[in-house]
């Protein structure tokens, strides 16, 4: 399993911050592929917090809709989400009290073997781990939207090919190819 995990100080209180991430319809403004997130209802039988439904969006301008779960522990300033069913793919995200009244947010993803990550590495030059810099682009993009109120950061493009796929991946409720409208 590869595990990725970074951390970013936001000059805003830890309450502050958590409570504007952990808003669902925030989502958008700073995740660089997602362009619509809602919440649809109760997660799978044994799986933590509610569905999300999410539209992300491919470099080539392409779109798909994706379910998995969504959860947000308020007290402990945590959020997790992941695949439902039949992919090992899951995150957190905490927001910590940081000196001066700022904040620190922590960003932790794991991917197994039935994910796009060894995918996306197998296509990626050596070098550049497309991930990680996903992971950077979504931390510089919290903090832009709250301590300067702009918008997201869009990570380098991946190489050609690097594409996740999406035909295999029971969570990919609808794919659409590129000026396709939305449903």
């Amino acid at each position: 399993m590869k595990e990725y995990r970074q951390t970013q100080t936001i000059d805003a209180p830890a309450g502050e911050v958590f409570a504007w991430l952990s808003d669902v319809g925030n989502l958008p403004k700073y995740l660089p592929p997602v362009t619509d997130a809602s919440i649809e209802g109760p997660s799978a039988e044994g799986v933590p917090g509610e569905r999300l439904r999410a539209t992300l969006e491919y470099p080539d301008g392409g779109s798909f809709d994706s379910e998995g779960y969504f959860s947000v522990d308020e007290g402990a300033r945590c959020m997790e989400w992941g695949a439902e069913v039949q992919r090992d793919y899951s995150g957190w995200l905490t927001v910590a009290e940081a000196d001066g009244g700022g904040s620190e947010v922590t960003v932790h993803l794991s991917f197994g073997e039935r994910t796009v990550e060894p995918g996306i590495r197998e296509e990626t030059p050596e070098g550049r781990d497309p991930l990680a810099e996903g992971i950077s682009a979504t931390l510089e993009s919290i903090r832009r939207q709250i301590e300067e109120g702009t918008g997201k950061v869009q990570p380098p493009p991946q190489p050609p090919g690097a594409e996740p796929p999406t035909d295999e991946n029971p969570a990919v409720v609808d794919e659409r190819p590129p000026g396709a409208p939305r449903r």
